[in-house]
């Protein structure tokens, strides 16, 4: 992904990648009006997780708004094996990398935050557009 970002964005003086193990506090790079993650973050434990939900609240500019499309925990085994086999995988072939939460206590997380119009936008099975709003001050 890093190399396809890199090419998409080569010569674009108003971009820059940064390489970074989201297992460890992020970098700091200033305020931000939007931050986006896609699929990234369901491959964290769920300490992490909720510390980066910290980290991304405090780097928002107010007014800002994170998105996170993500893996989500499915609320049931028989639910978990339907998505499963939707996108062609048995169990056995799972990612266990995979530390996967339910959507409520996510939403629950950022609430707590502060942020504000927590909603899950769109869920398909396992698959869930998570958005908030950090408040005007």
């Amino acid at each position: 992904m890093l190399a396809a970002v890199r090419h998409r964005f080569a010569g674009d003086a108003q971009v820059t990648v940064v390489e970074h193990d989201l297992s460890q506090p992020l970098p700091d790079l200033g305020q931000f009006d939007v931050i986006v993650s896609s699929f990234a973050i369901h491959h964290l434990d769920h300490d992490r997780k909720q510390a980066l939900y910290e980290e991304i609240y405090a780097a928002l500019e107010p007014g800002g708004v994170f998105c996170n499309l993500e893996h989500v925990a499915s609320p049931t085994e028989r639910l978990h094996h339907r998505f499963l086999a939707a996108i062609g995988y048995t169990p056995d072939q799972e990612d266990v990398s995979n530390q996967l939460l339910d959507v409520e206590t996510q939403l629950g997380w950022w609430r707590e935050l502060g942020f504000e119009d927590v909603d899950c936008y769109w869920k398909w099975l396992e698959m869930a557009l998570l958005i908030g709003v950090k408040p005007l001050a």
